[in-house]
C-alpha cells in the first residue's frame, strides 16, 4: 500500500485498474464486492472511493482503458479503398485479432474475453461498449467493400443481409476465443491456432460469397498478417 501512496492521482487509478481487471474478469460485475476490488488493488476501500466513486465508475474505466492505444493495422485498413482485397483483409483483421488478440492490447486477450463472457451473462454493457467503439465502424466500409466485389464478378449472390455476413465472421472468432479460455480447450480442432483462423476465414470468406477464383487472387494469410503487423501466434 505505501507504494500506491507515492504515486500521482492519475498513476494511482492506472494501477487500480490494472489490478482489478482481472477480478471483474473472474466473477464479473455483479459477483465482484469493492472490498475484493480493494484487496486486489492494495488500497483501503476508502481510497478507492475517492479515485472510483462506485463500483460503475470503475467498471466504466476499464471499458474506455481498453480502447486505448495505436492500433496501426486498423489506420492501414482505413486507407484503402473499397475492393475485394480490401475486403479480405478486413475479415482478416476482425476474425485474427478476436479470436487470437492483438499486439500491445491493453487488457490482454483472456481477460478481455473473460470480461466479455461475464458481462453477457448480466447486462451485456461491456461487449456492446467494445462492439459500438471498435467494431460498428467498420460495417460501412465492409459493405463497399462488398458491393465494389459484386461488381467486379468477385462475390455471388446471397440471400443473407450484407452487414450480418460480417457479423456472423466476428460471432465465429470470439466463440473461438472462448473454445480456447481453458487450459484445456473445450474442442479439439487438431490444428494449431493460427491455422485455425485460417480456416475459419477462408470458411468466413466463402460464406460471404468470395469465388474460387477471387479466394486464390486474394487469401493469402502470411502476405495479410505482415501487411497488418500482426506477427504470429501459432498456439
Amino acid at each position: 500500500m505505501g507504494n500506491v501512496a507515492r504515486l500521482s492521482a492519475d498513476q494511482r487509478k492506472r494501477a487500480i485498474v490494472d489490478a482489478v481487471r482481472d477480478v471483474f474478469a473472474e466473477k464479473g460485475f455483479d459477483g465482484t464486492t469493492t472490498r475484493e476490488l480493494a484487496k486486489a488493488a492494495g488500497v483501503s476501500e476508502a481510497l478507492l472511493y475517492k479515485h472510483f466513486p462506485s463500483k460503475e465508475s470503475l467498471y466504466a474505466e476499464i471499458q474506455n482503458f481498453g480502447k486505448q492505444g495505436r492500433d496501426v493495422a486498423l489506420e492501414k485498413l482505413s486507407r484503402l479503398e473499397p475492393s475485394t482485397s480490401t475486403l479480405v483483409h478486413i475479415m482478416y483483421y476482425i476474425m485474427r485479432t478476436v479470436a487470437l488478440g492483438k499486439p500491445n492490447d491493453p487488457i490482454g486477450w483472456e481477460t478481455r474475453h473473460r470480461l466479455i463472457l461475464n458481462s453477457c451473462l448480466e447486462d451485456g454493457d461491456f461487449p456492446r461498449f467494445l462492439f459500438n467503439s471498435q467494431f460498428s465502424c467498420c460495417l460501412d466500409k465492409i459493405d463497399a467493400c462488398i458491393e465494389a466485389a459484386k461488381a467486379m464478378g468477385d462475390v455471388v449472390d446471397s440471400p443473407v443481409r450484407t452487414q450480418n455476413r460480417c457479423l456472423f465472421a466476428h460471432h465465429l472468432a470470439s466463440m473461438l476465443a472462448v473454445m480456447h479460455l481453458p487450459t484445456v480447450p473445450v474442442v479439439n480442432y487438431c490444428v494449431p491456432r493460427e491455422e485455425l483462423v485460417h480456416q475459419a476465414v477462408w470458411f468466413v470468406l466463402r460464406g460471404i460469397g468470395l469465388t474460387d477464383k477471387a479466394l486464390a487472387a486474394h487469401f493469402n494469410p502470411k502476405a495479410l498478417s505482415v501487411f497488418l503487423g500482426l506477427g504470429s501466434n501459432g498456439a
